[in-house]
């Protein structure tokens, strides 16, 4: 990583000023093969440069922002045929100590995918083909809005209220409070160490149509650390979901190993994910990584193929 300190001269506006801004930036690039259902070989490439920008102000409050130009290994192209490469300034974070505001257009909803575990391998394998199409999970994760974070005794506390889901969002850089047209959801998070565990819970609701609960465990021994999680969704317009996952990673020399189950209930039909992956640092900021993921999904109209996806990569970071 590529680090601008910038001293600046500060002009007292209100009752603050700008003591000392700085501005990181890093990169990374990628290249992966993937294959799977006989229709999938193929060969992926992307990178990123990304940009965080933060100033403690005189009052010691820190304040952040973030943009990205990047192209993932399996970014979509948009509706016009071309790539969304530039993202980010949706967000601003005001923080203190342990506290900290941001608000934005682009704010994680507290509590949506909690208790989701299983997934351990990259997202390049999901391009393999295969697919099940019962998992248990809500339909958005973020939205315009604002979140907080606290610390209190040995538990960290997330909270978010969204005042409009993305569909809703305005054209340009903006949220829109009070329009009863509007869909807004409420989400809380909260996580702290019980014994030799450490445990997760949280809850999310998007205007009591769809909400999600879930609670997870994660437990560290001398081989490695396992995670178990459960998670309900409760949607007023199509079935109930359900889903349970274990996680275990460990180390092999100097590789890692990471080995994760998952399996959903939609309705009456089942789907299971079965996933692996091995990486290997090769030092200077490179590494490789194997994934494997095996799909399956129970009879019925919702069934999909079953198979495994594969997937050969190396990162880089600059």
């Amino acid at each position: 990583m590529k680090k601008l300190m910038l001293m600046v001269s500060a002009i007292a506006a209100g009752f603050t000023s700008v003591a000392q801004a700085d501005i990181a930036i890093s990169g990374s690039a990628g290249l992966g093969y993937v294959s799977g259902n006989t229709n999938v070989s193929d060969v992926y490439t992307g990178g990123a440069l990304s940009f965080a920008l933060s100033s403690t102000l005189d009052n010691g409050v820190t304040v952040s922002t973030s943009a990205d130009i990047r192209m993932d290994t399996n970014d979509s192209k948009t509706a016009s045929g071309s790539y969304q490469l530039a993202t980010g300034f949706t967000a601003i974070t005001f923080a203190s100590g342990n506290n900290s505001l941001t608000w934005g257009m682009d704010v994680g909803l507290a509590g949506e995918g909690s208790g989701g575990v299983g997934g351990v391998a990259s997202d390049l394998v999901d391009e393999g083909g295969y697919a099940r199409n019962n998992s248990a999970g809500m339909t958005n994760d973020s939205g315009g809005g604002v979140a907080v974070s606290t610390v209190v005794g040995d538990a960290a506390i997330s909270a978010t209220f969204l005042a409009q889901l993305p569909a809703e969002l305005e054209s340009s850089n903006e949220v829109r409070f009070g329009d009863s047209a509007d869909t807004t959801a409420t989400g809380l998070s909260i996580s702290m160490p019980m014994g030799a565990f450490a445990v997760t819970a949280g809850y999310a609701d998007v205007e009591n149509t769809e909400t999600q609960t879930g609670v997870k465990a994660a437990y560290t021994m001398d081989g490695g650390t396992v995670t178990v999680g459960f998670t309900q969704v409760d949607n007023s317009s199509t079935s109930d979901e359900s889903a349970w996952g274990a996680t275990y990673s460990t180390t092999l020399g100097s590789a890692t190993l990471k080995v994760g189950y998952n399996n959903a209930k939609v309705g009456a039909y089942t789907g299971s994910q079965t996933e692996v992956q091995l990486s290997q640092s090769l030092g200077g900021g490179a590494s490789v990584y194997l994934d494997l993921q095996t799909m399956t999904d129970s009879s019925g109209s919702n069934a999909t193929a079953d198979g495994t996806n594969i997937a050969i990569g190396t990162k880089y970071a600059f």
